[in-house]
């Protein structure tokens, strides 16, 4: 479903929406996230979209940062490894606070 969505700060912001709205995992909007972050940084050389795209990749590093902290803060070791991280959500809050960065 995913594939669907080019990496620009548009489709990001469509992304995180989708997570809002339970429309797709937040393991999954991390994962389009670390996509992302891949395609817009694998080119040392400044694309013109890449100062449209500051603002998303800075976003996109945030998703993808907490994600980790949020699993690290809330379950042990041993829970992480049977955990089913496409059921983990996190907080609410946090997805609306991105949702509204992105202009």
């Amino acid at each position: 479903m995913l594939k669907r969505y080019s990496y620009t700060a548009d489709s990001l912001k469509k992304v995180i929406k989708l997570a809002l709205f339970n429309s797709i995992s937040h393991k999954e909007l991390v994962n389009w996230c670390e996509d992302f972050l891949q395609e817009t940084t694998k080119d040392t050389r400044i694309s013109k979209d890449r100062s449209l795209n500051k603002k998303a990749i800075m976003v996109a590093l945030d998703i993808e940062n907490q994600w980790e902290l949020f699993l690290s803060n809330t379950y042990t070791f041993e829970e992480l490894q049977k955990l089913d991280q496409k059921k983990v959500e996190m907080p609410k809050q946090w997805l609306e606070k991105w949702d509204n960065s992105i202009q």
